[in-house]
């Protein structure tokens, strides 16, 4: 899991956890019960979910300099977090906690960091693929049926319903632009969402296993192939691959390219 400046390292089921700068390992930790989940906010702060002997499980939160903040013990009628997202001020922490009974259904929960209370937001049936703050007031979260922008305040600004198709995959960018990859048996669907969940483009599209969003354009990653087109839906450009791409970072500056054990600085094919 990443923030701006460090990320931390962990396995899931094991109890060690590093947090690297870009240069150096800033420290290792040992946990008492196993890993579920880690999250970084921009500024370094840590949240990790472990299990617990006690309860169902554990939040404990650890400010930058790795003291810790808060702790919250969660009982099997709370869930276990299978999401965590820190606001863009680092200051408050969206959680997506997920009980399984007879329906699974995810309590969002929001914790401010300074009182440490965790408020629920809202009870949302289905598991949440995707979680994120798009802007300082606005959370989303991707569930396998539909997208919903919830108010950090509370309630639903916007929903996007999948009407039947299964979510294969979703990007969104910084701004809060959306993009998701739909499928109805054989046929794939690409749907662009600007950051209020509009409807930018709607459409069939070659087949592809993964989406990315980067502002105006968006890109599909197929087998052998990398396909670029604008948020409206015209292509800009297609590029065969030699090797099956598995991943496709988009910043300002460069396309990098992730295949196999090599990673690539990818350049539009010339007119």
């Amino acid at each position: 899991a990443a923030g701006k400046t460090r990320f931390v390292l962990y396995n899931r089921s094991g109890n060690e956890l590093r947090v690297e700068s870009r240069t150096q390992n800033l420290y290792t930790k040992q946990l008492e019960n196993s890993i579920f989940l880690c999250a970084m906010s921009d500024n370094g702060t840590l949240a990790v979910v472990t299990e617990d002997q006690t309860s169902m499980a554990k939040l404990l939160v650890y400010s930058p300099s790795m003291e810790q903040q808060l702790s919250w013990s969660m009982t099997s009628n709370d869930g276990t977090p299978l999401r965590m997202a820190f606001s863009p001020d680092s200051r408050k922490l969206a959680a997506a906690v997920t009980v399984s009974g007879g329906q699974v259904m995810t309590n969002l929960y929001l914790i401010n960091l300074a009182s440490g209370d965790p408020v629920s937001l809202v009870n949302q049936g289905g598991v949440p693929q995707w979680l994120g703050w798009t802007s300082a007031s606005t959370i989303l979260a991707v569930y396998d049926t539909r997208a919903v922008l919830y108010n950090a305040g509370g309630g639903e600004r916007a929903v996007y319903d999948f009407a039947g198709t299964e979510l294969k995959d979703v990007s969104v960018d910084a701004a809060g632009n959306v993009a998701l990859l739909l499928a109805s048996g054989q046929v794939s669907q690409a749907v662009t969402l600007d950051k209020n969940l509009n409807v930018q483009f709607s459409a069939a599209v070659s087949a592809a296993n993964s989406i990315v969003r980067a502002g105006n354009l968006f890109y599909l990653l197929a087998d052998n192939a990398v396909e670029c087109f604008d948020a409206s839906g015209t292509q800009q450009w297609s590029q065969n691959l030699d090797t099956s791409p598995q991943a496709l970072l988009a910043n300002s500056r460069d396309l990098l390219l992730f295949s196999g054990n090599t990673v690539q600085k990818l350049e539009a094919p010339a007119d």
